[in-house]
């Protein structure tokens, strides 16, 4: 590896250790090379007109799927996309929300090389994003969030 500085370059060395985990330049390096994954996977259209989408916040990535073959193959080429750069997807993480108004609907989803968990609900972001688009859950997990942060507070919040 050489390193470039001022418009020279240094010697030739060789680097045995990446940078580790909670390091400020490795969460920098996978932002760009993660951007770089999702930005290859050539996602183009408005939202309206869109068969896919990718949501992605550091390594929380939703993709949404208007069929469950199209969803399927962005996960397949997210995946590949992502081993080219020295990424991988965490099967164990990676679950599957099917959202219609049909009462029968698949129990897992499967890519041919994996079969994935279907949930009701699951959390992105700290919001909880379920199958009835229902806000129930939600405002009872702000309300619960609310009510634990009084009562770890409230000794702080007394009258004098």
């Amino acid at each position: 590896m050489k390193v470039k500085v001022n418009n020279s370059y240094s010697e030739w060395f060789e680097t045995k250790t990446g940078v580790r985990q909670g390091d400020p330049l490795s969460a920098l390096l996978f932002s760009v090379v993660l951007d770089s994954v999702i930005t290859n996977l050539e996602i183009r259209g408005n939202i309206t007109t869109r068969l896919k989408q990718i949501c992605a916040y550091a390594d929380d990535i939703v993709i949404i799927g208007r069929t469950t073959q199209i969803l399927i193959d962005a996960f397949c080429k997210l995946r590949h996309e992502a081993l080219n750069a020295g990424l991988s997807v965490n099967n164990n993480k990676t679950k599957y929300l099917y959202c219609t108004r049909k009462t029968i609907h698949p129990t897992y989803m499967d890519t041919g090389e994996e079969q994935f968990e279907q949930v009701n609900s699951f959390k992105y972001l700290g919001t909880v994003v379920n199958t009835d688009n229902s806000i129930e859950e939600e405002i009872k997990e702000r309300i619960a969030a609310g009510n634990r942060a009084y009562h770890v507070h409230k000794k702080y919040l007394h009258q004098s």
